[in-house]
């Protein structure tokens, strides 16, 4: 596909700005206590649906104590603080210096994702936020992403998508967008063929790819 300089770029939260994944596994083993659960079981979900009712069936949680305890438990994580990954205030200043309109499409709900915008210092960057709960499809649908476009106003293949997930990836390639998988975060997933490029930091997005998107690895 020939692609025109990118307009828009639309960041995941969880694993690319902000590493998150540490908090919401902190707040599950609390939620599920004294039940034990191991970062290999908890990693399978990242970026993906049905976390919480793998939850119910394995631990037998039942659903509206997940909904009424779970978002406390995680806003008490990040009471305790919360930091952008390294790179992401700089690139963000960088994109804004372009002009670029942002956005940021996440699997998390709207109060997750404010909070923790919030918490990092970063809310006010961005101009549209999409959740999969409003664009009606969880990842890898590529609902959220076409639902970030449209806020935006810009093409979705005039868009660049961040992503670290398998099922994120999937959702921006799918969508149309140029995806730039980042292996950055605590939880990194494996380099993944829907991705146009690949980065282990955010100070490794090269600035040139706005003009001359990258093309299939």
């Amino acid at each position: 596909m020939t692609r025109g300089p990118i307009l828009a770029v639309v960041f995941d939260l969880d694993g690319v700005l902000v590493d998150t994944e540490p908090l919401h596994l902190a707040a599950t083993r609390a939620l599920i206590a004294p039940a034990v659960l191991d970062d290999e079981a908890y990693e399978q979900f990242i970026g993906r649906g049905g976390f919480k009712e793998w939850l119910e069936a394995t631990y037998g949680v039942p659903r509206a104590v997940i909904d009424a305890r779970y978002t406390p438990l995680f806003l008490e994580q990040l009471a305790h603080g919360l930091n952008p990954l390294d790179g992401a205030l700089e690139l963000i200043e960088a994109l804004r210096q372009r002009a670029l309109p942002l956005a940021v499409a996440s699997q998390s709900s709207r109060p997750w994702v404010e909070a923790t915008l919030n918490a990092a210092g970063l809310r006010a960057h961005f101009g549209a936020i999409s959740t999969a709960e409003e664009a009606g499809a969880d990842k890898p649908a590529p609902a959220v992403y076409l639902h970030a476009a449209d806020a935006l106003g810009i093409k979705a293949a005039r868009c660049l998508a961040i992503e670290d997930s398998v099922h994120g990836v999937r959702s921006a390639a799918d969508a149309g967008m140029t995806v730039v998988q980042s292996r950055q975060a605590s939880f990194a997933q494996e380099a993944q063929p829907g991705a146009h490029a690949v980065i282990v930091s955010l100070r490794d997005f090269d600035l040139g790819w706005l003009d001359r998107p990258p093309g299939p690895r």
